[in-house]
């Protein structure tokens, strides 16, 4: 939920943005090999934190450590990626990748 805010992403594209950035991955402690969590499960999180008055604390609370340890989170937005090509197919890092009405490509995404 972090990096939706920050990024300005919704639950859709942070759902993507989980399966193929291992930056967000390792952020979330996610392995490569393990599975993301789907977009209604944001859905679920974010219901449940604020039926229980506990969204806004959290929020503030990771606001609050950050802030003492003098991190400064600046916020963005993700720009389209482009995309790069395996050089083999059996490539166990790269995905299949649709972009955009183009045809799908083994390879993978590079992100401003």
């Amino acid at each position: 939920m972090l990096l939706a805010v920050w990024y300005d992403l919704s639950d859709v594209k942070l759902s993507e943005a989980l399966d193929d950035r291992a930056s967000f991955r390792r952020f979330c402690g996610f392995s490569s090999q393990e599975a993301t969590p789907e977009r209604t499960a944001f859905v679920r999180l974010r219901k449940i934190l604020a039926a229980r008055s506990l969204d806004k604390a959290l929020f503030d609370e990771v606001t609050q450590q950050l802030k003492a340890k003098a991190i400064r989170v600046k916020t963005g937005t993700l720009v389209d990626a482009t995309i790069i090509a395996s050089a083999r197919k059996g490539d166990g890092d790269a995905r299949w990748i649709k972009h955009k009405g183009r045809k799908a490509m083994h390879g993978f995404k590079a992100h401003v």
